[in-house]
Protein backbone atom coordinates (compact mmCIF):
# COMPACT_ATOMS: atom_id res chain seq x y z
CA UNK A 1 0.00 0.00 0.00
CA UNK A 2 1.12 3.62 -0.76
CA UNK A 3 1.35 5.44 2.35
CA UNK A 4 0.85 8.75 0.18
CA UNK A 5 -2.70 8.35 -0.05
CA UNK A 6 -3.91 7.02 3.38
CA UNK A 7 -6.27 10.43 3.34
CA UNK A 8 -8.17 11.34 1.01
CA UNK A 9 -10.15 14.95 1.07
CA UNK A 10 -13.59 15.21 -1.07
CA UNK A 11 -14.68 19.05 -1.27
CA UNK A 12 -18.68 18.36 -0.79
CA UNK A 13 -21.19 20.89 -2.08
CA UNK A 14 -24.29 18.90 -1.98
CA UNK A 15 -24.37 19.01 -5.99
CA UNK A 16 -24.57 15.96 -7.90
CA UNK A 17 -21.09 16.46 -9.25
CA UNK A 18 -19.66 16.44 -5.25
CA UNK A 19 -21.32 13.27 -4.59
CA UNK A 20 -19.63 11.82 -7.64
CA UNK A 21 -15.93 12.75 -6.52
CA UNK A 22 -17.24 10.69 -2.88
CA UNK A 23 -17.98 7.57 -4.73
CA UNK A 24 -14.88 7.77 -6.01
CA UNK A 25 -13.21 8.31 -3.88
CA UNK A 26 -15.17 5.86 -1.87
CA UNK A 27 -13.99 3.22 -4.45
CA UNK A 28 -10.08 4.13 -4.26
CA UNK A 29 -10.04 4.42 -0.13
CA UNK A 30 -11.73 0.93 -0.71
CA UNK A 31 -8.90 -0.77 -2.98
CA UNK A 32 -6.26 1.31 -1.06
CA UNK A 33 -7.34 1.09 2.51
CA UNK A 34 -7.59 5.11 2.86
CA UNK A 35 -9.69 6.75 5.05
CA UNK A 36 -12.21 9.97 3.57
CA UNK A 37 -12.46 13.22 5.01
CA UNK A 38 -15.60 15.48 3.51
CA UNK A 39 -15.19 19.21 3.82
CA UNK A 40 -17.68 21.65 2.90
CA UNK A 41 -17.37 25.27 3.12
CA UNK A 42 -20.29 27.62 4.13
CA UNK A 43 -20.73 31.31 3.94
CA UNK A 44 -22.63 33.34 6.56
CA UNK A 45 -24.92 35.34 4.19
CA UNK A 46 -25.57 39.57 6.08
CA UNK A 47 -28.40 41.18 5.33
CA UNK A 48 -27.37 44.61 4.26
CA UNK A 49 -23.78 43.66 5.80
CA UNK A 50 -25.80 43.38 9.09
CA UNK A 51 -25.06 40.09 11.12
CA UNK A 52 -29.09 39.61 11.30
CA UNK A 53 -30.69 36.65 13.74
CA UNK A 54 -32.53 35.88 10.14
CA UNK A 55 -29.04 35.34 8.57
CA UNK A 56 -27.93 33.35 10.80
CA UNK A 57 -30.98 31.33 11.50
CA UNK A 58 -30.73 30.30 7.52
CA UNK A 59 -27.00 29.56 8.46
CA UNK A 60 -27.75 27.10 10.81
CA UNK A 61 -30.49 25.51 8.65
CA UNK A 62 -28.26 25.03 6.07
CA UNK A 63 -25.68 23.66 8.32
CA UNK A 64 -28.39 21.19 9.83
CA UNK A 65 -29.08 20.03 6.05
CA UNK A 66 -24.98 20.11 5.12
CA UNK A 67 -25.18 17.61 8.32
CA UNK A 68 -28.03 15.38 7.16
CA UNK A 69 -26.06 14.86 4.06
CA UNK A 70 -22.78 14.10 5.64
CA UNK A 71 -24.13 11.59 7.56
CA UNK A 72 -26.12 9.71 4.65
CA UNK A 73 -22.42 9.76 2.87
CA UNK A 74 -20.72 8.69 6.12
CA UNK A 75 -23.48 5.83 6.59
CA UNK A 76 -22.65 5.00 2.80
CA UNK A 77 -18.67 4.47 3.93
CA UNK A 78 -19.79 2.20 6.34
CA UNK A 79 -21.35 0.28 4.88
CA UNK A 80 -18.16 -0.73 2.49
CA UNK A 81 -16.02 -0.45 5.89
CA UNK A 82 -14.72 2.44 4.45
CA UNK A 83 -13.44 5.03 7.65
CA UNK A 84 -15.22 8.44 6.85
CA UNK A 85 -15.07 11.71 8.52
CA UNK A 86 -16.49 15.24 7.82
CA UNK A 87 -16.12 18.87 8.89
CA UNK A 88 -17.98 21.71 7.56
CA UNK A 89 -16.00 25.05 8.24
CA UNK A 90 -17.65 28.44 8.33
CA UNK A 91 -17.00 31.52 6.19
CA UNK A 92 -13.77 31.68 4.02
CA UNK A 93 -12.71 31.21 -0.09
CA UNK A 94 -13.71 27.53 -0.57
CA UNK A 95 -10.08 27.07 -2.41
CA UNK A 96 -8.15 28.61 -0.08
CA UNK A 97 -10.18 26.47 2.96
CA UNK A 98 -9.76 23.43 1.12
CA UNK A 99 -6.04 24.24 0.75
CA UNK A 100 -5.36 25.18 4.25
CA UNK A 101 -7.27 21.47 5.32
CA UNK A 102 -5.25 19.39 3.23
CA UNK A 103 -1.97 20.93 4.33
CA UNK A 104 -3.18 20.94 7.99
CA UNK A 105 -4.36 17.17 7.60
CA UNK A 106 -1.53 15.41 5.84
CA UNK A 107 -4.56 15.08 3.35
CA UNK A 108 -2.62 12.82 0.59
CA UNK A 109 -5.20 13.08 -2.27
CA UNK A 110 -8.00 15.71 -3.18
CA UNK A 111 -10.84 14.13 -5.34
CA UNK A 112 -13.10 16.99 -7.12
CA UNK A 113 -15.27 17.78 -10.24
CA UNK A 114 -15.36 20.37 -12.70
CA UNK A 115 -19.04 20.46 -12.98
CA UNK A 116 -19.06 24.21 -15.00
CA UNK A 117 -17.79 24.68 -19.14
CA UNK A 118 -16.63 28.38 -18.79
CA UNK A 119 -16.60 31.12 -21.47
CA UNK A 120 -12.95 32.44 -22.19
CA UNK A 121 -13.79 35.65 -20.26
CA UNK A 122 -15.02 33.59 -17.26
CA UNK A 123 -11.76 31.70 -17.27
CA UNK A 124 -9.59 34.44 -17.77
CA UNK A 125 -11.82 36.48 -14.64
CA UNK A 126 -13.15 33.92 -12.86
CA UNK A 127 -10.87 31.05 -11.71
CA UNK A 128 -12.80 28.29 -10.29
CA UNK A 129 -12.39 26.76 -6.98
CA UNK A 130 -11.20 23.66 -8.74
CA UNK A 131 -8.61 25.32 -10.44
CA UNK A 132 -7.52 27.53 -7.57
CA UNK A 133 -7.01 24.55 -5.84
CA UNK A 134 -5.34 22.74 -8.80
CA UNK A 135 -2.96 25.28 -9.02
CA UNK A 136 -2.23 25.50 -5.67
CA UNK A 137 -2.07 22.23 -3.72
CA UNK A 138 1.08 20.51 -2.75
CA UNK A 139 -0.78 17.29 -3.08
CA UNK A 140 -2.29 14.82 -6.10
CA UNK A 141 -5.31 16.12 -7.03
CA UNK A 142 -8.16 14.01 -8.99
CA UNK A 143 -10.56 15.88 -11.03
CA UNK A 144 -13.28 14.04 -12.81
Amino acid sequence: MNALFEHILVPYNGNLDSEKAFRKAMSLAISIGAKITILTCLEERHTFGFKTKTSKQEFEKESKLVELQHQKLKKLAKEHDVSCDSKIVKNGLASIKILEFADKHNVGLIVMTKTKLASHYEKQHYHSTVENVFRNTSCPILIL
